[in-house]
């Protein structure tokens, strides 16, 4: 059982070293999450390092709130879904999802890091209204799935929610994640703080939020990643992302400090303090690259799956 697994360093192009995350690939990450490459470029990556990996399959990760254009520069833009919820256009956001995923696997990637179900009034959400919320997210999954990608539903408890009292909650922000948990593959909880629930950490550092809340009160029994944490800007990132898995997060996304981070969950797991965590991450790992493995989405050349997206609505 490789610790390292549970580690998914950040590859950006033009600014990463491709030697250095073939040496990442090769001490046994779990996967890679990709930046700001074109969609040749990132293909030409993925085949490195999962080359260079020891596992049949390395899963390659986008992190995206609306579509692939964030991280992958010469994909087409999407409709947004602030647009297709106002539409309350489900059969949007399903060809979003799936058109998404159909662009991601022509390219390598396996999983894309969403949707966003938080309520709100501005993109990236799909809106205010929770059932409808619930209906596109789940319309958008049910998309991606059929089109072979891994899902993850953020930011949990929901950047909205941070005045609100738990039953409040209950009524709006839980709603679409309680109505996506069975589709969900992940949930990533956000990197705020949220005052009301927790005023000492931020979610993602929560025991609170991620093991009283979500999957106690929730009863969310899936995977728990974390926000990518190079956005966060978190002091003594290593020391955090343990903590982060002490609170229940599995798999620990693009660190600033990959070798501070792997050194440290090594470390740990050697002493014994986060076996039980590391042998469920990898065991979800497993299963979310059966899953990949056994699609029967069709992969369509890289050509072919970019002119399908330019063709949906922007």
């Amino acid at each position: 059982m490789n610790p390292a697994r549970i580690v998914f360093p950040g590859f950006w192009f033009g600014e990463s070293s491709l030697m250095a995350a073939k040496k990442m690939a090769k001490r046994g990450v779990g996967g890679f999450c990709v930046y700001g490459g074109t969609a040749k470029e990132t293909v030409r990556f993925i085949d490195a390092v999962r080359l260079a990996s020891p596992y049949d399959h390395l899963l390659i990760c986008a992190d995206i709130n609306e579509d692939l254009s964030e991280v992958v520069r010469d994909v087409p833009l999407l409709a947004k879904n602030i647009e297709l919820g106002a539409a309350e256009d489900t059969e949007g956001a399903y060809r979003k999802g799936f058109l998404s995923a159909r662009v991601a696997r022509s390219i390598g990637i396996d999983w894309l890091l969403a949707p966003v179900v938080d309520i709100g009034s501005e993109s990236p959400s799909f809106g205010q209204n929770p059932l409808a919320v619930a209906r596109l997210c789940g319309d958008y999954a049910a998309g991606m799935a059929n089109g072979g990608v891994l899902n993850c539903i953020k930011y949990f408890p929901g950047v909205g929610s941070t005045l609100k009292t738990l039953a409040q909650m209950e009524d709006t922000e839980f709603v679409p994640y309680k109505h996506m948990f069975r589709r969900a593959d992940a949930v990533m909880p956000s990197d705020m703080v949220f005052s009301n629930l927790d005023a000492a950490n931020r979610a993602v550092m929560s025991e609170r939020i991620i093991s009283g809340l979500l999957k106690k009160r929730l009863n969310y029994k899936g995977c728990v990643v974390s926000s990518p944490l190079f956005k966060s800007h978190i002091s003594e990132e290593a020391a955090a992302a343990l903590r982060m898995v002490h609170c229940g997060v599995e798999l620990l996304l693009a660190p600033q400090d990959v070798q501070g981070v792997m050194d440290l969950v090594e470390e740990e797991y050697e002493k014994g303090n986060i076996a039980d965590m590391v042998i469920r991450a990898v065991s979800n790992l497993e299963l979310f690259t059966s899953k990949v493995q056994t699609s029967t989405a069709p992969v369509l050349p890289l050509k072919e799956a970019l002119a399908q997206a330019k063709a949906f609505k922007k």
